[in-house]
């Protein structure tokens, strides 16, 4: 009889462990399963005027039964990616998943959004829309519980937003999702103009990127969002415990926010929310995204295995790209400056 139950035992043993590899290859990732699904609340949109020039409006996404919920709701202040705006597919995606489980999102126009001045007039409006007894939003924003996103030199906006200091009511700001996020260098050019310090977030912080090229780089130029000189050296500058850094696999800078969503709308949920589910993502030994096979370059502030120089570097001159592009910013900064003086006669 015993040599019968060992038998037994050591043949469930042998099922449960195959049973175990087959759902590990297979991909199983219950976190991004679930926020690849839009959430059970029904969406809709309201849109204000900006009263500001470079932008004429803003967009709010909200749970259509906030009418009849007594309770309040998280908040994510979103910043377009240079020459975007809210009606962009990948936001439009974003914002309504948002919205879809339980958030109200805000969004606009603006196509220039890096040092986050819309981003935070859009919060204010928000604030001035609960404190008013006639708005649908009245009493509805959980202020404890606000977020900001952006994609690319949004990514620069989030990043701004919550920085110290930046903007009147950055310390609203409680957590930060940068998408490829342009590296410090390239914020501060005149390409951009939207320099950062991240330094100045204090804030939990998820910062991704695509492996492709123009996020990665190449041996003639830095990337947009390169590993090493994006990812890591932000990730290390912030003054939080908390703060994840991933690649998505085969996207790049076009990609990302669609590749990333799930992961996004759970990285809120952890860190505005302390939703316990969304947590597995990024904490603990077994964190869903450290061994997601989409992912790659998963890093966190307590890493020991950081890679040492991880950005592609060409045989003869380093990222000749982004030193020459550097060079033309410099020369227009000079060109600016003597016109200025010339035109002050």
């Amino acid at each position: 009889m015993k040599k019968v139950l060992s038998v037994f035992l050591a043949m469930l043993f042998c099922f449960l462990t195959v049973s175990l590899a087959v759902s590990a290859a297979d991909g199983v990732y219950p976190v991004e399963e679930k926020f690849s699904q839009n959430g059970p609340n029904e969406v809709e949109t309201m849109i204000f005027d900006s009263g500001e020039a470079a932008y004429t409006y803003y967009k709010i996404w909200y749970p259509k039964n906030i009418t009849v919920s007594s309770g309040t709701y998280p908040v994510v202040v979103y910043c377009n990616g240079t020459g975007m705006t809210d009606a962009d597919a990948t936001t439009v995606n974003l914002m309504t998943a948002l919205a879809s489980w339980g958030y109200i999102a805000i969004s606009n126009d603006h196509e220039s959004s890096g040092n986050a001045d819309s981003a935070s007039k859009g919060l204010d409006l928000l604030l001035a829309l609960n404190e008013d007894t006639s708005s649908i939003f009245y009493n509805k924003v959980n202020t404890d519980a606000i977020g900001i996103c952006g994609f690319s030199q949004g990514g620069s906006g989030a990043i701004n937003g919550a920085s110290d200091g930046k903007q009147p009511n950055s310390s609203m700001f409680k957590s930060v999702c940068a998408l490829s996020a342009p590296h410090k260098d390239l914020a501060a050019s005149v390409l951009q103009n939207t320099p950062y310090d991240a330094s100045k977030v204090s804030v939990p912080s998820f910062l991704v990127a695509g492996t492709g090229s123009t996020d990665a780089g190449s041996t003639t130029s830095t990337g947009i969002c390169p590993l090493g000189k994006g990812l890591i050296e932000n990730m290390k500058k912030i003054n939080n415990e908390n703060v994840v850094i991933g690649r998505y696999t085969g996207a790049d800078h076009g990609t990302i926010q669609a590749s990333a969503q799930p992961y996004v709308i759970a990285w809120f949920n952890w860190t505005l929310l302390n939703d316990s589910f969304s947590a597995t993502a990024f904490v603990g030994e077994d964190a869903e995204l450290y061994r997601n096979g989409n992912w790659q370059d998963v890093y966190n502030k307590q890493s020991t295995d950081l890679p040492e120089n991880p950005d592609p570097t060409g045989d003869t001159q380093d990222r000749v790209t982004t030193k020459l592009l550097l060079k033309i910013s410099k020369l227009i900064t000079k060109i600016l400056e003597v016109l200025g003086k010339l035109m002050s006669f």
